[in-house]
């Protein structure tokens, strides 16, 4: 799944230097977490690492409101909340798998997303990994390998990643051992196995799930493995399933609840087919899928289900070249989720999506404007008693002048100080509330547009590079919004602050050496620039090369 050449020889010519673990010692966090980095940075080169804005908000929305059930019920600590990452990585695959890695990173394979017949199950696998976590039984299953160094520990667990999608090429990158002796080692014990499933469950109704997910999620995986698992479902091999554990969660359901999982509604249904599609099917697969729609059994179905054929028939008819037809498909879905806000959101965004993978930037920040005009007006908070100051970018890192408002609970925000000017349909287009996709969709069509028509979106582009500095801002760690912001930048004309972000997308990336490289060639970009405003983005790029410089130097010497 993973791509490790490069980690082949680690294991043949492992740095005897580097001290080994303690016999039967835990891991420390910190030390959990640097190895965690490494493994993201192999993850995040490999070409099926997938940063899809629509279905990454649905995933990391769950993810997102589990971890916030765990800090509530105590189970995710101050400690590992601030030295962990806690980071959701979408893999292109369709194998049925997650996987939880070292230092609070979580992977899960469009496979995955593409099976389950519910939010619910979905967070109910995402829950066991999280447990899997918060319990440190990653640290306490490597500390196993008392005799192994990090690096070897690294390629150890790449490889069994690999392992999951191609058996045969896995066996080669694993040096002096086979596939098999290697995933037996990563497997969790079965006491481990039974406290992530109770500790999940538990998560379950503070997060606002039905426990139920649960186990209709562990019947789905009983009845593939009675199947006699062909590959396919990896997960199965990682976490094998017993009767007694299936017993356990049954036993566990509150007396009286639903055996149907709670939201199995149009949005879980859309984004199950997103997931398929983007577990990239053969076109007859996907031929089939938009057959599918024609015959009297589609016809007889839920209108959940309907709008889960019928997006799944549009993103097939796009795969297939048949733009016209995925118009068709997209009207229908319209039509039937009008009554319902949060799947018509989910269309207009595919609509914007598709525009933008077939190259016509009007038509998809069309889609986005009248997304924005579909979503009520949020009231503003913290007016009252609330203070405002105006700053320069220099202060903030914004890419405009902005106002930091302090409001009467001492919380701070910080707003473009233009943003009030704009003209309404401008800030349709990326809308306070518009969210992650709507965002990134922006950006993405407006670094398609010819270099004719920029000056025509010179406010959009404006506003959507201030949104695009809000969000890192708040999530450093978000590649996809450093990229983002990158391409926007560029068309703003102006290289050096994209040149930056560039950096910064790979230092997200946890990939410190090719952020230095970015970075001086920023440094040289400043010393040419006779623009005075790059002076103070000269200054950010020279305190960012030092720490990336420290921080590459860190990185290779685990190496």
């Amino acid at each position: 799944m993973v791509a490790v050449t490069a980690l082949a020889p680690m294991q043949a010519r492992a740095d005897t230097s580097l001290p080994a673990m303690g016999e039967g010692a835990e891991m420390t966090t910190s030390e959990e977490r640097r190895l965690g980095d490494d493994i993201a940075r192999e993850i995040y080169r490999d070409p099926q690492f997938l940063d899809d804005a629509i279905l990454y908000e649905y995933v990391n929305g769950i993810w997102q409101e589990l971890m916030l059930a765990a800090r509530q019920r105590g189970t995710l600590t101050s400690e590992l909340q601030e030295r962990f990452a806690w980071q959701v990585m979408l893999i292109q695959d369709a194998t049925v798998n997650a996987f939880a890695l070292p230092g609070g990173f979580m992977g899960v394979q469009t496979g995955l997303v593409g099976v389950v017949g519910s939010r619910d199950e979905l967070a109910s696998v995402l829950a066991h990994e999280m447990s899997h976590i918060t319990q440190r039984h990653i640290a306490r299953m490597l500390a196993r390998q008392s005799r192994m160094t990090p690096v070897m520990i690294a390629g150890m667990i790449l490889g069994a990643l690999a392992a999951s999608k191609n058996p045969a090429a896995a066996q080669a990158l694993m040096v002096g051992s086979s596939a098999a002796v290697i995933q037996s080692q990563l497997n969790f014990s079965r006491d481990m196995e039974r406290e992530a499933d109770r500790t999940g469950m538990s998560l379950m109704p503070p997060a606002g799930y039905s426990q139920a997910g649960f186990v209709s999620m562990f019947e789905k995986l009983q009845q593939a493995n009675r199947m006699n698992d062909n590959g396919s479902w990896p997960y199965l091999r990682s976490h094998p399933l017993t009767t007694e554990r299936i017993a356990d969660m049954q036993s566990r359901l509150p007396a009286g609840a639903a055996r149907k999982p709670q939201d199995t509604g149009m949005v879980a249904q859309m984004m199950s087919a997103r997931a398929r599609v983007l577990s990239k099917p053969e076109p007859r697969v996907l031929q089939q899928w938009v057959d599918l729609t024609a015959t009297a059994e589609f016809a007889g179905r839920s209108a959940d289900q309907q709008a889960g054929g019928w997006y799944l028939a549009a993103m097939s008819q796009s795969q297939l070249g048949r733009q016209a037809e995925a118009r068709t498909a997209l009207d229908q879905l319209d039509r039937l989720v009008q009554a319902f806000p949060d799947a018509l959101r989910e269309a207009q965004l595919l609509r914007a999506d598709l525009a933008v993978h077939q190259r016509q930037p009007q038509e998809a920040l069309a889609a986005l404007a009248a997304l924005a005009k579909m979503q009520p007006a949020k009231a503003q908070p913290g007016k009252a008693g609330s203070t405002s100051v105006t700053v320069s970018n220099a202060m903030t890192g914004l890419v405009n002048d902005a106002v930091i408002t302090r409001g009467s609970d001492k919380s701070l925000s910080i707003q473009d100080s233009t943003n009030d000017v704009l003209l309404p349909e401008v800030k349709a287009v990326v809308a306070d509330d518009a969210g992650r996709p709507a965002l990134m969709l922006a950006a993405q069509a407006l670094a398609q547009l010819p270099a004719s028509e920029v000056a025509a979106y010179g406010d959009v582009l404006h506003q959507t590079s201030s949104r695009l500095q809000t969000l890192v801002a708040q999530w450093p760690k978000d590649v996809g919004a450093w990229l983002a912001l990158s391409w926007v930048l560029r068309q703003q004309s102006q290289p050096l602050r994209a040149i930056r972000a560039e950096a910064e997308s790979r230092a997200a990336q946890y990939d410190y050496a090719a952020a230095v490289d970015r970075l001086r060639a920023g440094q040289d970009m400043a010393r040419s620039s006779q623009n005075r405003n790059d002076y103070y983005e000269a200054s950010i790029i020279d305190t960012r090369l030092r720490e990336m410089q420290s921080l590459a130097k860190e990185q290779a010497a685990r190496k």
